[in-house]
């Protein structure tokens, strides 16, 4: 019961602080300029639209969970929140999960917001890949906000939280060139077990962000290289290790 008291201060606060207002504003913005953008193509007016409007929609996903997640948990240090829900019989595994769920309940909201706004630019090229992608951005706005829980539980800057955050977001992004070059055999350092090691560990600790929700679905349709099983693994394995990775901060932390 109390987690679910919990669950709904998080909406509240993301209704009060004009998340969901804001982020709706913003992806009206992308679907009225992807559509400017479209009308100036030579050909395949809907397809150049559709694609501008998603990767722009992927974009502020992204920011937008990342800002209001950040300085939500800021300010709930800061205003001794934190302390005062501990102080209550609920525990530090019960709040972090809690916040988790809150959180993930956000991101799939606004996925499902922006699955919609993409599908109503063009609806007459609705097929599979529309439903992939947006199943896809659920899952990755999931792992973004679940990372955005783990930096701002163990940095004490909403700023370095940010930029922590969206620098993770842009290496999961470019996860296919940091396999590229560990699987080259070229080395920068002296020893190249260490570099191995560094570039093997990274690898794993960034998700397939540039598998995930493919611009190409919404045109030429689903693939067999990337599936849903594909999707909702990664969701689950990256989004487990941010909450355990923020559990066990929140476990040795001293109140």
């Amino acid at each position: 019961m109390k987690s679910v008291i919990l669950i709904q201060y998080i909406l509240k606060a993301a209704i009060r602080d004009r998340l969901l207002l804001g982020v709706s504003l913003l992806l009206v913005m992308a679907v009225c300029m992807s559509m400017f953008m479209g009308s100036a193509a030579v050909s395949e007016q809907d397809q150049f639209a559709a694609v501008f409007a998603a990767g722009s929609i992927r974009l502020l996903n992204a920011i937008g969970l990342t800002l209001f997640i950040v300085f939500f948990i800021r300010r709930c240090f800061e205003m001794r929140d934190i302390e005062f829900m501990l102080s209550r019989p609920i525990g530090r595994l019960k709040l972090v999960l809690t916040y988790s769920a809150g959180f993930s309940v956000i991101a799939a909201l606004l996925a499902l917001l922006s699955g919609l706004c993409v599908i109503a630019l063009s609806p007459h090229m609705f097929s599979e890949g529309h439903i992939l992608w947006t199943l896809s951005l659920i899952v990755e706005n999931i792992i973004i906000a679940n990372v955005a829980l783990f930096f701002s539980m163990i940095l004490t800057s909403a700023a370095s939280c940010a930029f922590a955050c969206l620098g993770y977001y842009v290496l999961a992004r470019m996860s296919a060139e940091l396999l590229g070059v560990v699987s080259s055999g070229k080395y920068i350092f002296d020893s190249h077990w260490l570099e191995l090691a560094l570039q093997t560990i990274s690898a794993l600790m960034l998700p397939r962000l540039d598998l995930l929700t493919q611009t190409s679905w919404l045109v030429y349709g689903l693939e067999d290289t990337v599936g849903l099983a594909f999707v909702l693994s990664q969701g689950a394995i990256y989004s487990a290790l941010a909450i355990c990775a923020a559990l066990l901060d929140m476990r040795y932390r001293q109140f």
